[in-house]
């Protein structure tokens, strides 16, 4: 167990560095935002959860402050609030989820038992709202919307477990609903901050959307195809679950075994051998290339709202951002 855990760690430090090659224009405020986030977060059940991910989000408000004034005191402080925000939701969803791994390590309710988890949770919360609060009302009304779109996404997708009703358009709201409008969130408000032109506000708010779609449908994806030691999860979790994502949604309506892959699904907690079953009936249905294929789609249209920005090391970041959101394995 101490080598998986040991080997996951090294992967991560490999694929960290690639990010912060992807992140060299703010690489410096990056680490500012990391520091900021072990001064200001003293819970101990939380410091293991402070260093690593992929710091995605403080990276595109930073990113999207280039195409104003750049990175500022508040500029920092926005990126710091978004992180604490991802991780409060984070904390909270692993408890929903029953996840005992994170990023390849343990997770807090894993570590110090749900109800810890839930305070530690809510801690976050408390200072997101602190750092939030110092940078006006709009601010604190946009993060506060999108964290009610991730909430109101996550009560649908309970209330749909096991439901065969879950239609594609449905999942593509709710995509947009956990990852799209806060990615959406960071980079409108990120370079609104910095005084950004409109046009430049209103591309990188689509590009933020239709690269947070583009990055739930991969999530999604790597539940069916990704290596535990990269992703840090078991595999077809969702599926133990009962929620049905873009693949299963895709071969539930395609494949001529559908009635046989329902019979399964129904049964929960699924053997070793009913799983590699589903996957690979998936497969020769085409349900993962689908997926992987409108991952790529809204990749696309990420880089399509790039196009219409000025030519700056923001934008080749962002560029290279969403390739690697598609081709990621973790």
């Amino acid at each position: 167990m101490l080598k998986e855990i040991e080997s996951t760690n090294c992967l991560s430090d490999r694929d960290n560095k690639h990010l912060g090659h992807l992140y060299k224009p703010v690489q410096k405020e990056i680490n500012d935002v990391e520091d900021i986030l072990e001064r200001v977060c003293r819970l101990p059940e939380l410091k293991h959860l402070l260093k690593g991910g992929k710091k995605m989000r403080p990276a595109l408000v930073l990113l999207s402050s280039l195409y104003g004034r750049g990175p500022c005191p508040d500029i920092t402080r926005l990126a710091v609030a978004v992180e604490i925000l991802h991780l409060a939701s984070l904390v909270h969803d692993d408890i929903i989820d029953f996840s005992l791994n994170r990023r390849g390590k343990p997770t807090v309710n894993q570590l110090f038992g749900d109800k810890s988890a839930v305070l530690a949770g809510d801690y976050l919360y408390f200072l997101f709202l602190e750092q939030a609060a110092e940078l006006g009302e709009y601010v604190l009304k946009s993060l506060s919307g999108t964290l009610k779109d991730m909430i109101r996404a996550e009560f649908d997708q309970q209330r749909g477990l096991f439901k065969y009703e879950v239609y594609e358009k449905i999942y593509l709201k709710r995509s947009a609903q956990k990852a799209g409008t806060f990615l959406s969130c960071c980079c409108k408000l990120g370079a609104m901050l910095a005084g950004a032109p409109p046009k430049a506000i209103c591309s990188l708010d689509k590009f933020g959307l239709f690269l947070g779609i583009s990055f739930q449908i991969k999530d999604d994806l790597l539940d069916f195809q990704g290596n535990p030691a990269a992703t840090g999860k078991p595999v077809s979790n969702d599926i133990n679950r009962g929620i049905f994502t873009l693949p299963l949604i895709h071969a539930l309506k395609n494949s001529p075994n559908k009635n046989i892959l329902r019979n399964l699904i129904s049964r929960g907690e699924l053997p070793l051998s009913a799983l590699e079953y589903i996957i690979n009936d998936m497969r020769e249905t085409g349900s993962l290339d689908y997926a992987a294929a409108m991952a790529k789609r809204y990749a696309l249209l990420a880089d399509r709202a790039l196009s219409l920005l000025p030519a700056n090391p923001a934008r080749d970041s962002l560029y290279s951002l969403t390739e690697f959101v598609t081709k990621r394995n973790f």
